[in-house]
């Protein structure tokens, strides 16, 4: 077996910002093409499965092979005490696993916070950007999140942690209902803490469209890490 979906493959048969694949060859073109689709699929199933329940959810990763489907989720619940309901879970396995023609394995893994992932996070600020400006939403954010400043510092150590967030960059392309319009101008950008280049950083990005009275509105969000050695 090999891998055989390059990033040009993926950008032709999945649309962008919706999921990510890791597929393998099993010298059947058509097969592969059914199973690409397939994740096109699940992939809207798995969002209308959270919509109801107003949860954000990541883009799913599908990882496959000759015998199964294993999909992760991140997902993040708005309310404080809301649980998912294993009957409805157990029900989306199963639809997904006849889509698939094969079993599949669904990890849903709850976040605790919004800010650790970037495509949740491109969620949060847009669907807050209803209610509130974006200098509220991210300061929101950032009263609940400071990030290290130094990786090596005795703080950051004793935490633990593999990495750490060392800045969130927001840009909002559009107008928001919730602020004045301003001519000639329709992006803005915030920005918090470092995005230094290196082998150990990495920066997670994503980006979400919805619309408003005002038209569509992009929130993209770039979110830099820090491994800790």
């Amino acid at each position: 077996m090999k891998n055989i979906l390059t990033q040009s493959l993926a950008k032709f048969f999945l649309p962008e910002g919706q999921n990510n694949v890791v597929g393998y060859h099993f010298n059947n073109g058509e097969h592969n093409q059914t199973m690409l689709n397939a994740t096109r699929s699940a992939a809207k199933l798995i969002a209308h499965f959270f919509a109801p329940i107003n949860a954000l959810a990541s883009k799913p990763v599908f990882t496959m092979n000759a015998e199964t489907v294993v999909i992760h989720v991140f997902y993040y619940l708005p309310v404080k005490g809301q649980v998912l309901n294993n009957n409805t879970v157990n029900n989306l396995g199963d639809v997904l696993s006849s889509l698939f023609g094969r079993p599949v394995e669904l990890r849903l893994v709850k976040q605790h916070y919004p800010y650790l992932n970037s495509y949740i996070l491109a969620q949060f600020i847009a669907f807050n950007a209803q209610n509130y400006t974006l200098v509220q939403i991210v300061r929101r954010i950032f009263s609940t999140l400071a990030p290290v400043k130094n990786t090596q510092s005795v703080e950051a150590l004793a935490s633990l942690l593999p990495s750490h967030i060392v800045g969130i960059k927001v840009r909002v392309s559009g107008r928001l209902i919730t602020e004045r319009s301003r001519p000639r101008q329709s992006v803005q950008t915030m920005q918090i803490g470092t995005f230094s280049k290196g082998n150990l950083s990495l920066v997670d990005s994503a980006s979400f469209t919805t619309k408003n009275k005002k038209g569509a509105f992009t929130v993209k969000v770039w979110i830099s890490q820090r491994a800790v050695v």
